[in-house]
């Protein structure tokens, strides 16, 4: 059977150029990765001479270059947002989160560079990209389990009118509305790390089954890690659909959450101990399976933005100072506080939720991509650790005296489990 990781025919590309650099970041077979001659020139001189590891750190390589360039612009436009709405409406500690949020932010390419430095060994600079990355998710997540009244100055609901036995609990519902606006920021904030994190773990998983066939871990992990995507979006898609109402949004969040299914539904050809050519076709068939019913799913959902009224206002508008965000951000900068007389105002000058063109949109997008490939890299170091770990604590136990009684007692449990005939 063929090695899909055999590149003994490759051609060596004497250097890598940026496209190409591209192309192996976002492809899912580093069995077909072929380092330049200069790159296995600098590998052999650090003492890589594997061709496995060489493909993996030139992979690794190319990932972070191209990582570097959407957390940067992530950066940059995070930077000018925050410069352009200011910190007066933000108490001390809402200020000084906000600031940690951009040290964080500018770590992030940072570490790419980094990983770029010293990509002949990977593993030396794994740790700092795991640390800022940990660190750019607790943050943002951070500032959404904090009440909102210590990140913002708030102003006081006025009762009018109102006899004192409903003024309290009017006054809290008042400030639950101005807390669900306001914790909006915290929670685009975090979105793009909760959206990358499990298609980033797949990710990983192929990468690493594409870099060592022989292993079984990584497409276990695949298989199982597919699934679970579906199910965490089913939950937050029963709460969402109340407000919305809308079979676009049903159906698309089915098929762009449930597109990693497949690799579930073909999982024989990821959990084999080696792969052919012939099933490095089949995977592609199935990426390309994946990637047009999530495409399909992104239409649907973006069908539903475009469309759909929520509280008789457009999810999102092409006219900026009819935006809510908009107008909420004008009215609290008259006072540097927001109240519910903010909200409602707000609420009663606005035609859509938010701008469609608002920096803020397209700073969400880029961070989701960067996230996306740092988890990638992220993912693939700890399975490919992962499953390190497994093969040296295996051929470990082949050598011990109690391997022939594991033997026996999984033959027995496969007999036991396996389907009786007649």
């Amino acid at each position: 059977m063929a090695n899909m990781t055999s590149t003994a025919t490759a051609e060596v590309p004497a250097q890598v150029s940026p496209l190409v650099h591209v192309k192996r970041a976002l492809g899912w077979n580093l069995g077909r990765i072929a380092p330049s001659a200069r790159e296995i020139a600098t590998l052999e001189k650090s003492g890589v001479v594997d061709p496995v590891v060489q493909r993996y750190a030139a992979w690794r390589r190319s990932l972070m270059l191209v990582a570097f360039a959407p957390t940067l612009v992530a950066f940059l436009l995070a930077a000018l947002d925050d410069l352009e709405n200011g910190y007066d409406e933000l108490t001390f500690l809402g200020t000084g989160l906000s600031l940690a949020w951009l040290v964080v932010a500018a770590a992030l390419p940072l570490a790419c560079l980094i990983g770029v430095r010293s990509w002949t060994r990977p593993g030396s600079s794994a740790f700092l990209l795991r640390l800022a990355y940990l660190t750019a998710f607790l943050i943002p997540f951070l500032r959404a389990l904090l009440p909102v009244g210590v990140l913002y100055h708030l102003e006081a609901p006025v009762m009018t009118g109102v006899g004192s036995e409903h003024l309290e609990k009017i006054a809290a519902l008042q400030t639950m509305a101005v807390d669900f606006v306001l914790s909006g920021s915290s929670y685009l904030l975090l979105l793009p790390a909760v959206l990358s994190l499990i298609p980033g773990a797949m990710n990983g998983c192929l990468r690493i089954k594409s870099l060592l066939p022989a292993a079984q871990l990584p497409g276990w992990l695949l298989v199982c890690a597919a699934p679970a995507f579906l199910l965490f979006w089913l939950v937050i898609l029963c709460v969402a659909n109340h407000a919305a109402q809308s079979p676009l949004l049903v159906l698309g969040v089915l098929l762009w959450a449930g597109s990693p299914i497949w690799y579930a539904l073909r999982g024989r050809v990821f959990i084999r101990s080696q792969i052919s050519q012939a099933d490095a076709a089949k995977i592609g068939g199935v990426k390309r399976l994946v990637g047009l019913t999530a495409l399909a799913g992104i239409l649907m959902m973006g069908s539903f933005v475009m469309t759909k009224e929520i509280a008789g206002l457009k999810v999102v508008g092409f006219d900026r100072p009819t935006a809510m965000s908009t107008q909420i951000e004008e009215l609290a900068d008259l006072d540097d506080a927001v109240g519910i007389e903010d909200v409602r105002l707000a609420y009663e000058r606005s035609s859509s939720v938010a701008y469609a063109l608002d920096l803020s949109n397209f700073r969400l997008v880029v961070d989701f991509l960067a996230k996306l490939l740092l988890i990638t890299a992220i993912f693939a170091d700890l399975i490919l650790k992962a499953t390190l770990a497994g093969w040296r604590n295996d051929r470990s136990f082949r050598a011990s005296p109690t391997a022939s009684d594991f033997d026996a007692s999984a033959a027995a449990a496969a007999d036991a489990l396996s389907p009786r005939k007649g």
